[in-house]
């Protein structure tokens, strides 16, 4: 699991504070596991006995909700140790079963994560708006999927475009940095977007939101 998410999650006075990544990475633990605030993952149960997967403590559950950092009916997370970097992703979902498919992007961690019925089936650090062309805030249904699809505009590739938006916005294949910017488009590891890709379908949601902030704390709900 994402050290600085889980510490987060579990420690009230961390929930919103120090998650943003730095110039190239994201922090590790806001706490210390040793604290006893965080259950070891040792002893969190996993679903259908998949070590890759942790089940959320309910205190965890209620702080990443009440902080706008998972989505309602959040069940379990990847187990994804360390820092994540541009570039990492990770997607599993063994043991997953069929469900509504649910894309949260938070602006500010730069965590992108997909969740099937409550579980989260993939992450990854994404790229997105400059500030003279930000990305959108709410919640998108994805109105079409184009696989190989071009920029005229920009001249640029978007491999695996999934579009939320009628003038142009989508979710796609992107070189990753740390220092690059999108006009607008949530930037994605190509192969983790083409696994996005081939998951989602049209109609499926894509909540984009900035944590800590109302319009999270209120999308969460949703």
């Amino acid at each position: 699991m994402r050290s600085g998410l889980i510490a987060s999650l579990s420690i009230a006075v961390a929930a919103v504070a120090g998650l943003v990544i730095g110039d190239d990475a994201l922090p590790v633990a806001l706490a210390d596991k040793a604290n006893g605030a965080i259950t070891s993952d040792a002893t969190r149960p996993t679903l259908a006995g998949n070590p890759v997967r942790d089940y959320l403590s309910s205190a965890e559950r209620s702080r990443g909700l009440r902080n706008g950092l998972l989505p309602a009916g959040t069940r379990s997370l990847l187990n994804t140790p360390g820092r994540m970097r541009h570039g990492d992703y990770k997607w599993n979902e063994d043991g997953v079963p069929p469900g509504q498919l649910t894309v949260w992007v938070d602006l500010r961690t730069q965590l992108l994560s997909v969740f099937r019925g409550g579980h989260e089936i993939g992450t990854a650090v994404v790229v997105y708006g400059a500030e003279t062309m930000e990305s959108p805030l709410g919640r998108f249904p994805i109105l079409s999927k184009q696989r190989d699809y071009h920029s005229r505009t920009y001249a640029a590739p978007m491999p695996y475009s999934l579009f939320i938006t009628d003038t142009g916005v989508a979710l796609h294949g992107s070189p990753m940095s740390s220092r690059r910017a999108t006009h607008g488009c949530i930037g994605l590891p190509t192969e983790f977007a083409r696994l996005l890709f081939a998951a989602a379908k049209t109609g499926d949601e894509v909540h984009i939101v900035r944590s800590g902030t109302k319009m999270a704390m209120a999308a969460r709900r949703q």
